[in-house]
């Protein structure tokens, strides 16, 4: 694919925006739930994970060589399985169902794009 490199690039740049958006509301406590700001609950602060590998993701997409699209596929990976470790830890049910917000599905479904993406890469193989 032509344009895989800098759509995977925008994913990348999505995806870390999107952690800092609210990802559950909280309604008996009024908490508000970000990627980086899980106001005084056990979350952690699963945005970090999401900038520091998607940060080496994007470099990575930007690097024209074999060994950087091949690692890139791992980076993908990780996203798409954090993001699906977010979904599941933050919207579990405990005594209160969270309400879920958009941003909580959009890092799936990001992550999932730049997964698609990492197999998709433009290399120049010399002959």
């Amino acid at each position: 694919m032509k344009h895989s490199q800098t759509i995977g690039v925008i994913f990348c740049l999505t995806l870390i925006y999107f952690s800092t958006q609210p990802l559950v509301f909280i309604e008996s406590k009024n908490l508000i739930i970000t990627g980086w700001e899980t106001a005084n609950t056990n979350y952690g602060q699963p945005g970090k994970f999401f900038a520091y590998i998607g940060s080496i993701a994007l470099l990575f997409f930007c690097l024209p060589l074999l060994w950087a699209k091949r690692f890139n596929v791992v980076f993908g990976a990780l996203l798409l399985a954090w993001s699906i470790r977010n979904f599941i830890v933050l919207s579990t049910c405990m005594g209160e169902c969270p309400q879920k917000q958009w941003a909580l599905y959009g890092c799936i479904v990001i992550a999932a794009g730049i997964l698609i993406m990492t197999f998709l890469p433009k290399i120049k193989i010399p002959k």
